[in-house]
C-alpha cells in the first residue's frame, strides 16, 4: 500500500514542476509584449485604439454640451 502513495508523490511533483515552468514561461511573454508596448509608447508612437478612444471621448463630450 506505500508504494502508491510513493507513486503519487512522485507524479505529483513532476506534474506541479511542468505547470510552474509553464505559467513562468507565459508570465514571461507577458512581461515582453508588455514591454514592448511601453517602448513603442515613449517612442511617441500612439496605438490606432487609444486614438480611437479619445476620439469617442471627445465626441460625447460635445454631444453632452448641446444637450
Amino acid at each position: 500500500m506505500r508504494r502508491w502513495r510513493a507513486s503519487y508523490t512522485v507524479e505529483a511533483s513532476i506534474i506541479v514542476s511542468v505547470m510552474l515552468g509553464v505559467f513562468a514561461l507565459a508570465m514571461q511573454n507577458g512581461i515582453a509584449m508588455y514591454e514592448e508596448i511601453k517602448n513603442q509608447q515613449g517612442i511617441g508612437l500612439e496605438l490606432c485604439e487609444v486614438k480611437e478612444f479619445y476620439m469617442y471621448q471627445t465626441l460625447g463630450e460635445i454631444v453632452k454640451d448641446e444637450s
